[in-house]
């Protein structure tokens, strides 16, 4: 008589995610980009900085980390993820608390810097080099629900910065999402979260680890990476979107305030925003486990095409909350996806390096962003010339994807194409 299976355990993997999840939601892309719009009428009028000079703080901030993350990949992929991220987690608090102490405009500029540089660690490649490492058949998944932790803290930063700002002001504001990293993503980190499955007795994707079970250390070198025509396919795309996006994302308070909305209605249309990337990332993660992650960045990176035709007109804010769901649903198919390809176009044994090349070359998109954003509008008083900009180069990125090469085999565990 046949014994009825045993009951699958549940898998410590998904704790991972959820510490990675939380821990993106508290890096330099949530508190020191989504929080700006909050933060720039009051240093605006506490210190006379127009939006370009307050612009130019989170473009240095992502420039900056663009310079210094290919070498945040280099010790990932030598010493370990947390080795890297707990000292990173502590800088980037630091950074946070010295604002309150900021008097002059180079000092500002400094503070940005400093998350940028020393703080580079807490960006996204040393938690998706993690995920990376506990998934394989369901990667995209994990990948999905950790990366979104951008969308989450999109959709709670705007609220928990107004929250401390009206009742405290800007320093308290500061102080407020340090005092969330050291007590909340430093703790989590360093007691939760494991660099991979065989530190804790596990193999990849679950169950006990074996001599056979062992992680995947197969993969192409950076150099051969970058004789490929995917990754430079896969640089031009989500260079094109983050340039628009993210440059959107420091403007879209002040933007919806320009056309009357209260600063309330506009946080609240931000985090729907914010709220849009985190389900868009859930439900990509999703789909890229079963269908060819080409044909979901075609559908999803229309959306933000469409986004911005719509943002671009005068809508009432039932619509903007619209605008702002499709916004939110693009970026959910950005960095996630930007790591899950690359994790299958050029494997694990070097992928936070591979990563991180990409991820820097986002990053400067993400920093000339804002700054465009803010310069056309104190130029023309108007937002709309970015926003018309911002149309054709999602249509770019959507025909590019059409250039990339199937990666099929490689999701099977087949080998990796150096073309």
């Amino acid at each position: 008589m046949n014994q009825p299976d045993a009951p699958r355990k549940f898998y410590y993997g998904w704790i991972i995610v959820g510490v990675c999840l939380f821990g993106i939601s508290t890096g330099p892309a949530a508190f020191g980009l989504a929080s700006m719009g909050l933060f720039s009428e009051s240093l605006h009028q506490t210190f006379g900085w127009s939006r370009t000079e307050i612009s130019a703080a989170v473009s240095i901030m992502m420039l900056s980390t663009a310079l210094a993350m290919p070498l945040a990949g280099r010790m990932v992929d030598r010493w370990g993820a947390r080795r890297v991220l707990i000292p990173s987690i502590v800088l980037l608090a630091l950074c946070l608390l010295a604002m309150p102490m900021v008097t002059q405009y180079w000092q500002f500029i400094a503070v940005y810097l400093g998350m940028g540089t020393i703080a580079v660690g807490t960006n996204s490649v040393p938690y998706m080099r993690i995920i990376a490492s506990w998934f394989d058949r369901r990667r995209g998944l994990a990948i999905g629900i950790a990366g979104s932790g951008t969308g989450l803290g999109f959709a709670y930063v705007p609220l928990l910065t107004e929250a401390l700002v009206s009742r405290g002001g800007w320093q308290t504001g500061y102080i407020g999402l340090a005092a969330v990293l050291l007590l909340v993503t430093l703790p989590l980190t360093i007691f939760v979260l494991r660099e991979s499955p065989r530190d804790i007795g596990l193999s990849i994707d679950g169950g006990a680890a074996t001599e056979e079970q062992v992680e995947d250390h197969t993969g192409l070198s950076p150099r051969e990476a970058l004789r490929s025509r995917n990754f430079w396919v896969l640089a031009s795309i989500f260079v094109g979107l983050a340039f628009v996006l993210y440059g959107l994302i420091p403007h879209l308070v002040p933007m919806l305030t320009d056309n009357g909305l209260s600063s309330g209605t506009a946080a609240l249309i931000a985090s729907v925003f914010g709220l849009a990337a985190f389900g868009g990332r859930l439900l990509i993660g999703f789909l890229i486990d079963k269908y060819d992650a080409r044909r979901i960045a075609l559908l999803f990176f229309s959306l933000s095409a469409v986004g911005l035709v719509i943002l671009a007109t005068p809508a009432p804010p039932g619509v903007l909350v619209l605008v702002a769901v499709l916004l939110g649903g693009s970026l959910g198919a950005e960095v996630d996806m930007l790591a899950y390809l690359a994790s299958r176009y050029f494997g694990l044994r070097c992928f936070a390096q591979i990563f991180s090349l990409l991820f820097s070359a986002v990053l400067v998109a993400m920093g000339l962003g804002p700054l465009a954003f803010g310069l056309v509008y104190d130029i023309t008083g108007s937002y709309g010339a970015i926003l018309a900009l911002g149309v054709p180069i999602c249509i770019a990125a959507i025909l590019l994807v059409l250039l990339l090469q199937p990666y099929g085999e490689r999701a099977r565990g087949g080998q990796i194409s150096r073309t």
